[in-house]
């Protein structure tokens, strides 16, 4: 039989073109023409920052997906013909359709698609009166980072605001402190550093690195009262008694050594003379997690690399390691996943009531952080819990079900028992409620602001209803604990509403009918803040975990109110006389008051590393910003051009503190060296800027109760801000309505009637100052 090679023929290989086999894909281009030409980097704005900076924005033309399906004969590669005959090649685009002005989709430039891939584009009047999405699901982040930036992360709101998206994306103002920030970024690091030599990973290893029994017992002591009671991963007795027996040498196990080095880790972050110690701890039980010992399955391991994670989240608040989280959480996930832990444990066999319990426990601290990790970074939720059968815990002490327990606690123990258990069961169903919703916000068919506002409204209402009355807000504790766990569940909602609230307005042209959804956030922006000067006043302990645990809600809040500061002045239209009596003024001496307390508060932590200074240089842009919104008539170019100049120099002198103290403390002449920002850089001519005298009432960042923050209607009723209302105000309507009411404010003489629609009429003819 001859061999022919007839499957290799011409006819035959046109014939399999025929039945379906694909051309190549073309990657269609997503930067301008200029910037490709150049080689240079786009920013895929219209017009770019390139094409601006070289004065020729009228160039700065993109490539349409259309232009693709336009490929000139020469470039062909392959031509397959239906018939005999040859098709003629098709014709060249005109000038007009091949250098049409367009601005690449998020979702093309923030998920790596391409044009044909994805969904014509509409046009930006169509995008700003359509439904008005959540833009979650593909918020893009600077132009010199090309992982995506989703609507929780607490940079977000930065790119609606000029000057600091300018210096996010590197422009040409604030070149030259880029470059100082890169030389502070490299000496942070190497202050930073934590030397670390491998000691092994078997238990021989591990032991070298205990503390001295006495000192570790009181670093374990304080493990269980800070993280140890926000996160139920370690029972405290059977800890207790593996730690007696890892001491007394009758127990050598390198996963129970590890958890005992977690938790002293732990619980040196708050010290700042041990706190590299304890990272190398961490760095030590991290070289671990590799070896075959944790490669099984079980509780112990688990609770291992829970801890693990909570020390990673508290570094991730001083560090650029935030998503180094990533693989860990994945790992935790397998882990879990294999054992079952999200399932019910009486499908299991032979599983006793007290392992029962942990495994309830742990699989909901696990949920807990990472939907934290998830809300931080600005990436989706992972974890299905509509999949996942496992209960919540039950309000029990884990003591009781302990068989080796011996011995009872004094009554003031059993009470903080009964109230741990009670915030972690309301954390977890909290995290029911947060979870989904987050979910459908980073959805690609995420519904309507509308809708998942209406869904979450109905989810804290069903939780506020079951929170138990010591987690609510307004009540007082002498612990101080006890006050850090109510603020995680009032701080987690807070913020969570204002990250939906974010999705409405962000992204969207101004306009008057936005008042009453600014107010709102502003609201929420404003109890956060409050809040968390509250825990970082309790106590220099308290205000170490509040840092470690809120840092991106306070700055998410922070970033929130200068942007609805920016965008109320917009509205207002704001080249105006500034007096006392205006609503915008007002705001703006109050954020002002929040945000020079923020950076007082990051100029005492800006050396534990890039985060840290990262965020206190925001702070000082912003106050700078901030303090010079609100100005008398002036010309628009001239401001702001005054705008960029005063926060380039306040940006410069603040560096040049940092980097100044950092050589301080390398030479160990200053314990701990303060920066005193230039009050002319912050504030500069403040007579021009009449501020709003009212006694201090010692309630701390917002010097009164603040109705004025209170101006609108809040989205949960009064009940949910943690804050007590003025006497006398008076809420009328359903609880979730939008209803006009006024109050008077007695320091000031101040009255005020907030509505969503305008300034009613009898208002006006009642002599009452318009706010608005």
């Amino acid at each position: 039989m001859a061999l022919t090679f007839s499957h290799m023929s011409a006819d035959s290989f046109v014939e399999q073109q025929l039945k379906g086999r694909k051309r190549p894909r073309v990657r269609e281009a997503v930067s301008c023409w200029q910037c490709r030409t150049r080689k240079t980097r786009c920013d895929r704005e219209s017009p770019c920052g390139q094409c601006k900076h070289r004065g020729i924005p009228s160039e700065c033309v993109y490539s349409t997906p259309k232009d693709r399906q336009h490929i000139p004969r020469s470039r062909s590669r392959l031509r397959v013909t239906s018939s005999s005959s040859a098709t003629s090649p098709s014709p060249q685009p005109s000038p007009e359709v091949h250098t049409q002005t367009h601005t690449p989709p998020d979702s093309c430039s923030s998920r790596g698609e391409t044009p044909e891939s994805t969904p014509a584009t509409p046009s930006p009047r169509e995008k700003h009166h359509g439904a008005n999405p959540p833009r979650g699901s593909a918020y893009k982040g600077t132009a010199f980072k090309t992982r995506m930036m989703g609507l929780s992360h607490w940079l977000a709101p930065c790119n609606e605001m000029t000057v600091l998206k300018a210096m996010l994306d590197h422009s040409p103002e604030f070149h030259t402190n880029r470059k100082a920030f890169a030389e502070l970024k490299a000496r942070l690091r190497a202050y930073n550093n934590t030397s670390y030599s491998p000691v092994g990973t078997d238990s021989i290893g591990l032991r070298m690195l205990l503390p001295e029994r006495q000192e570790c017992e009181s670093w374990v002591a304080k493990y269980f009262q800070g993280y140890g009671r926000i996160y139920g991963i370690l029972d405290q007795p059977a800890f207790a008694r593996d730690l007696d027996r890892i001491y007394a040498v009758t127990f050598d196990h390198p996963v129970h050594i590890c958890k005992i080095l977690l938790a002293v880790s732990i619980a040196m972050q708050s010290s700042g003379q041990e706190r590299h110690r304890g990272r190398r701890l961490a760095r030590a039980v991290e070289d671990c997690i590799h070896t075959p010992m944790f490669q099984k399955p079980c509780c112990d391991v688990v609770q291992v690399l829970l801890l693990l994670a909570v020390t990673k989240n508290i570094l991730a608040s001083e560090t650029d390691k935030m998503y180094d989280l990533l693989a860990l959480h994945g790992l935790i996930r397998d882990i879990t996943h294999s054992m079952g832990l999200h399932r019910d444990p009486a499908l299991f066999v032979e599983v006793t009531p007290y392992f029962a319990e942990l495994r309830k426990r742990l699989w909901w601290c696990f949920v807990r952080l990472n939907l934290d990790y998830s809300v931080r970074s600005g990436t989706q939720f992972g974890l299905r819990l509509d999949e996942n059968d496992c209960p919540l815990p039950l309000p029990i002490s884990l003591r009781t079900l302990d068989p080796e327990f011996e011995g009872t606690g004094g009554q003031q123990l059993e009470k903080q028992v009964e109230n741990d258990i009670q915030f972690a069961i309301a954390a977890a169903k909290l995290a029911q409620v947060i979870g989904p919703l987050h979910q459908a916000l980073y959805s690609p068919n995420a519904p309507s602001t509308t809708e998942i506002q209406a869904r979450l409204r109905d989810g804290f209402a069903r939780f506020l209803s079951e929170l138990p009355p010591a987690l609510r807000s307004g009540t007082r504790h002498t612990d101080p604990t006890e006050e850090l766990q109510q603020s995680t569940i009032s701080i987690s909602m807070t913020s969570f509403l204002s990250i939906i609230g974010l999705g409405g307005t962000l992204g969207t042209p101004a306009e008057v009918s936005q008042r009453g959804q600014l107010l709102e956030l502003w609201d929420n922006a404003a109890s956060l803040l409050h809040q968390f000067q509250s825990l970082c006043s309790l106590s220099p302990n308290m205000s170490n975990m509040a840092c470690q645990l809120f840092w991106t809600d306070a700055a998410r809040a922070a970033m929130a109110s200068c942007w609805i500061l920016g965008r109320l002045r917009h509205l207002d239209n704001s080249w105006i006389l500034c007096h006392l009596q205006r609503t915008g003024c007002m705001f703006r001496d109050l954020l002002t008051k929040s945000l020079i307390f923020l950076q007082g508060l990051w100029q005492t932590r800006y050396h534990l590393g890039v985060v840290a200074a990262k965020l206190n240089l925001l702070l000082a842009v912003s106050i700078n910003v901030t303090s010079n919104l609100y100005k008398d008539s002036v010309d628009p170019a001239i401001f702001r051009q005054t705008l960029f100049d005063e926060a380039a120099k306040a940006a410069e002198k603040l560096m040049a503190d940092m980097m100044y103290g950092i050589q301080q403390r390398r030479q160990q002449e200053y314990p701990v060296p303060t920066i005193i920002m230039d009050p002319s850089l912050l504030m500069p001519n403040p007579a021009e800027y009449p501020t709003w005298e009212v006694p201090d009432t010692t309630l701390g960042l917002l010097a009164v109760p603040d109705p004025l923050s209170r101006a609108s209607t809040p989205l949960l009723g009064p009940d949910f801000l943690p804050l007590d209302y003025p006497p006398g105000l008076d809420f009328s309507g359903s609880l979730y309505a939008n209803n006009d009411f006024s109050f008077t404010i007695e320091t000031g003489g101040i009255y005020q009637d907030n509505t969503i629609l305008g300034l009613p009429p009898f208002v006006e003819g009642h002599g009452l100052v318009p706010m608005w």
